[in-house]
């Protein structure tokens, strides 16, 4: 009795000293500073794009990146086609690399950095003569005039730990055929942004110095001085639309004009955008007639969260358990 008693004295001493061991990190990698940004975006559809929804993550130091994204349809037809789907993938300047991990097969792709496909939201396929039915294909759009009004209404809120003030904008370009009929192009914008703390600062810096160093590899020119852009998503989905009957250099100079945004003072957190393409140029109305005037797409981008962290190396390399795809 006296020894059984004994022993557990002599375990739970043991158990307890233990306990105030420091705790071993099972990642051996070093430790370095970090920006994490965490984007929500919902895309409540097109014509020609089916409603989704994206969750991305993205860690990112002055010469490497992980981007991780997760894609699901919120319609019918687009949870049907693509369910959810997911993707990881590491870029690093300083090895001129890509790698794109694979959770479930757990092997990765490696690639040059110049010769990997960038990474672009799968969308379910849709037949060219239910998009263009009732357009005139061969009728070319020339843009006209662009007014940008950037507004602050004096709106202010909490969310997601930011303090945030709205701004109303309204982004208006007509085009004209050469039969002279007009239309009018209209992207809304309920923005609202925060006030750039010390911490956002230091994050989106080191953000911008990736991109520019990333540009420069890739030969981009780069334009990251701006707080304020027209998300990607947006900018494809218009691109996309208008590509029938827009040449590539007007659907340039029409995106361009999104330089102008930048009057809103702040980092943007929460953006909501809403496009109406109204008008009889190239017979275009023809294809809108089952929408009235909805707008031709609403898009909402969130900023869950932004800020710097110090994490391990190891995040910006293939786990080494991984297999490499021949």
């Amino acid at each position: 009795m006296f020894r059984s008693t004994a022993i557990s004295i002599a375990v739970a001493l043991m158990l307890a000293g233990c306990a105030g061991l420091p705790q071993v990190d099972p990642d051996p990698t070093p430790i370095n500073p970090t920006a994490v940004l965490v984007t929500h975006m919902v895309n409540e559809g097109i014509k020609d794009f089916p409603a989704f929804e994206t969750m991305s993550l993205s860690y990112t130091r002055p010469n490497m990146q992980r981007s991780e994204s997760s894609l699901r349809g919120t319609s019918i037809l687009t949870r049907f086609l693509s369910g959810a789907d997911s993707e990881i993938r590491i870029e690093r300047l300083d090895k001129k690399l890509a790698w794109t991990p694979d959770r479930k097969t757990r092997q990765y792709s490696e690639c040059p950095l110049k010769g990997c496909p960038a990474p672009i939201a799968k969308k379910p396929t849709t037949t060219k003569s239910d998009d263009d039915k009732g357009r005139d294909l061969d009728c070319r759009l020339k843009i006209g005039n662009t007014t940008i009004t950037v507004e602050p209404t004096g709106q202010k809120r909490s969310i997601n730990g930011f303090d945030i003030e709205q701004y109303d904008i309204k982004w208006q370009v007509t085009f004209k055929d050469n039969a002279s009929r007009k239309s009018t192009s209209t992207i809304s914008m309920d923005l609202w942004t925060t006030p750039v703390t010390p911490a956002l600062k230091d994050a989106t810096a080191l953000e911008k110095t990736y991109a520019r160093a990333r540009d420069k590899i890739l030969g981009i020119d780069s334009d990251e001085d701006r707080t304020v852009t027209l998300p990607p998503e947006v900018g494809r989905m218009i691109s996309s639309y208008l590509s029938p009957n827009v040449s590539p250099t007007d659907r340039a100079t029409f995106l361009a004009g999104a330089r102008k945004l930048d009057k809103a003072k702040g980092q943007p957190i929460l953006m909501n955008v809403k496009w109406r393409f109204a008008g009889e140029a190239c017979s275009m109305d023809e294809t809108m007639k089952d929408i009235g005037d909805k707008p031709l797409f609403t898009f909402m981008s969130e900023v869950k969260s932004h800020k710097m962290e110090a994490l391990h190396d190891s995040l910006f390399a293939p786990p080494k358990d991984y297999k490499r795809k021949k």
